[in-house]
């Protein structure tokens, strides 16, 4: 199943790519992450992590699920910036993206789109087409 669970690729690809973010990504996800918030407010947040804390120890991915959030939160932590900056709120969106793609099949979809959706609006998504389309797993695109 691999170390992160089902989703491992794509966990193994927000943590490379936390560990390359420029500063200009960075401000982006973190404008993404403020929109979030100020949008559908902190509990929603709290209530969401909640939930995919609850969704990883059903389905038995507890360890996999904090190891993700923290293995993403330390790449980004390792390629800070020198320049002060609203560092931590980014350290969080990427660990809640990490987190959710290990709970993905069984997290409910908005509070995956909620853990999830900063990263999305800061990097886009990847929509593939054609016979085969992976499930909401591969919308993700990085750059």
């Amino acid at each position: 199943m691999g170390e992160y669970g089902p989703a491992s690729t794509l966990v193994h690809r927000v943590i490379d790519r936390a560990g390359t973010l420029t500063i200009e990504e960075a401000v982006d996800l973190y404008r993404a992450y403020g929109a979030r918030i100020l949008i559908q407010g902190a509990e929603a947040e709290r209530n969401a992590l909640t939930q995919a804390r609850r969704a990883a120890a059903v389905a038995g991915l507890e360890i996999e699920y904090h190891e993700a959030r923290h293995t993403a939160a330390r790449a980004w932590r390792q390629a800070l910036p020198g320049e002060q900056g609203p560092w931590l709120m980014v350290g969080r969106t990427i660990a809640n993206a990490a987190g959710a793609f290990v709970v993905n099949g069984v997290l409910d979809n908005k509070q995956f789109d909620l853990l999830i959706g900063p990263w999305r609006q800061a990097f886009g998504l990847l929509t593939p087409v054609g016979p085969g389309v992976p499930s909401r797993d591969s919308a993700l695109r990085l750059r």
